[in-house]
């Protein structure tokens, strides 16, 4: 994981190739670009062509390889690569050799380099630059699990490109995640190109179009016959047999939630896709808390061969989506490391109670899993936010990280996660002080979006049907890159940890993509919260005998943490922000 920056900007005379505009946000960036890649922290600066020169700045999160690479990175031919992500499988993935070093070496042999990054399984952000061809290639994976955001000045003369950036910049941006942008320097003006994920629809076509508004710039859409097409909606009405858990709604007598799962696990497709659901998420949880060194990240730069602090920790609301991933965790972590379940709740008033709901969710799962884990050691950290602590932070540190979010959704959201991945706070139940040493953070984000986990999703399903429901899933998954993953992103990468999303792993993602949405889920009256919602997820929960886990309904992180006012408009403006 990576902070990157890169500053390219006209050359207005031979003597004084890097202005002082370019210089003064790059000071602006850099401390938050520093802290998210505690390791190393390094620059170049080029001339790129007869009108640009550009600036490369990168820190470094040691993740993969058997040591770190300090960025940017520069081949013989001087092709510029800055490589913000973890390549965790396909022909791209190479052990115990730096993901980085395989990225620009495949990039210098490709002859289509779009084609060679649609080759990468794991998530990123990046800036390449293409000697050769003069050409600086930048996007973040299709997913949008990393953050990049960028801006063009109104004449055209400069373009900045920055994991994170702060407030006092300006008119910056989010990038997209919906292909892969080119910015052509062989020209005195900025001439930008996207080439898709996707095969262009409505909705890509909208989002360039608040780009051109924003930056008054045109974007040329190269368009290739090779695109894959997003699936299209369940448009056809249901068979007749009624798929999925529908066969079951008019059977069932809804008095034991366990009782019933066990019946549903009883028919032999359900079981089928919960067995298939099981080994892909095991896999994805696999590759991302065994790909890391057995370092924790205060430890990187000692001369020991391993250290025993913890190195995995999960963002643990006791819930659903959480408690599988701790079970599976345990399945991958040698049984004699510690992991840490990391709790946080927000005091309402200046009482110093922080007994939230996801406090109390968080223990009853804590003793579930120490019964089904047996042998493992988890801290459960208690992280405690004071409304001075909170008021502290959210007005200076959350308030640039959240930049250019600035709802009171993600304030709240924001806030959440970034105390959370701090981690720091006390160990349940004996209250000792402590801060977590792990390198990398699990987070349980995607669940909701494919597995109709908001309350939102049994309305639409009442009034609409499922072929509303199912639109509204693809939707909201297609957007969870604008709305929620690249400010997360951020939020945890300040710490120097890196966040990883087992939920959107794209064999993963790909196997629940192609499942219609009635066998995903079932939030039908008769199946009410902390059954129908996420019913297959729920099943999962239940073969790995999560039972308890398995029945919690959905519960916002904002209000589970307590940070939340439910009389505010989640989609008003922030006065903190």
């Amino acid at each position: 994981m990576c902070g990157i920056f890169c500053s390219i900007n006209c050359i207005k005379n031979n003597k004084k190739r890097f202005n002082k505009n370019e210089q003064s946000e790059w000071e602006l960036c850099k401390h938050v670009i520093k802290a998210r890649g505690p390791d190393n922290l390094d620059s170049l600066k080029k001339e790129l062509s007869e009108h640009w020169y550009g600036q490369f700045c990168a820190s470094i999160l040691w993740l993969q390889g058997l040591q770190p690479i300090s960025q940017p990175l520069m081949d013989t031919d001087c092709n510029i690569l800055l490589w913000n992500g973890d390549v965790f499988s396909g022909n791209m993935f190479k052990e115990n050799i730096c993901d980085s070093k395989v990225i620009l070496l495949s990039l210098k042999n490709s002859f289509n380099i779009p084609d060679t990054l649609k080759e990468i399984n794991g998530p990123f952000s990046f800036i390449y630059y293409k000697k050769s061809s003069k050409q600086l290639y930048f996007a973040r994976d299709r997913f949008g699990r990393h953050s990049l955001l960028f801006k063009i000045s109104k004449n055209f003369k400069s373009l900045l490109l920055t994991s994170v950036a702060v407030k006092a910049i300006q008119n910056i941006m989010e990038l997209p995640a919906i292909g892969i942008f080119i910015a052509n320097l062989n020209f005195k003006e900025i001439q930008l190109s996207c080439i898709p994920w996707y095969e262009p629809n409505e909705r890509f076509i909208n989002i360039l179009t608040d780009i051109k508004a924003q930056f008054n710039i045109n974007i040329n859409i190269i368009e290739s016959k090779y695109l894959p097409k997003i699936e299209k909606l369940y448009l056809n009405i249901l068979p007749t047999s009624k798929m999925g858990f529908l066969k079951f709604i008019e059977i069932m007598n809804i008095n034991n939630y366990d009782e019933i799962m066990d019946y549903i696990l009883k028919d032999v497709n359900i079981d089928q896709i919960v067995n298939n659901l099981l080994v892909l998420l095991n896999e994805s949880v696999k590759r991302r808390v065994t790909i890391m060194p057995n370092f924790c990240k205060n430890c990187t730069y000692l001369n020991i061969s391993f250290c025993q602090h913890v190195k995995v920790g999960i963002l643990f609301s006791g819930g659903l989506d959480s408690a599988i991933l701790a079970a599976l965790t345990h399945n991958h972590i040698n049984i004699n490391e510690t992991i840490d379940l990391i709790n946080v709740g927000f005091e309402k008033k200046i009482n110093c109670n922080y007994e939230v709901p996801d406090r109390i969710t968080g223990r009853k799962t804590l003793n579930e899993l120490l019964e089904i884990c047996l042998g493992r050691t988890f801290n459960f950290i208690q992280v405690d936010v004071s409304q001075e602590e909170l008021e502290k932070y959210r007005s200076t540190s959350i308030s640039n990280l959240v930049y250019p979010h600035a709802t009171v959704l993600d304030d709240s959201l924001a806030s959440a996660v970034w105390f959370a991945s701090r981690a720091e706070g006390t160990i349940y139940p004996t209250k000792q002080s402590y801060k977590s040493t792990c390198r990398v953070l699990l987070l349980g984000m995607g669940a909701d979006e494919q597995f109709g986990g908001y309350m939102r999703h049994r309305t639409i399903l009442r009034r609409k049907g499922w072929n509303a429901l199912a639109g509204e899933l693809r939707l909201e998954f297609d957007r969870i890159a604008e709305r929620n993953l690249g400010r997360d992103d951020r939020m945890v990468a300040d710490h120097g940890r890196q966040s990883r999303l087992p939920y959107l792993d794209e064999d993963f993602v790909n196997f629940v993509q192609q499942l219609p949405v009635w066998e995903r889920c079932c939030p039908v009256d008769k199946f009410p919260p902390g059954l129908g919602d996420k019913l297959l997820l729920r099943l999962l929960a239940r073969k790995i005998k999560l039972h308890e886990a398995a029945k919690f309904p959905k519960r916002a992180f904002q209000f589970g943490s307590r940070i939340a006012n439910g009389k505010e408009n989640a989609k008003n403006i922030s006065k903190y922000l």
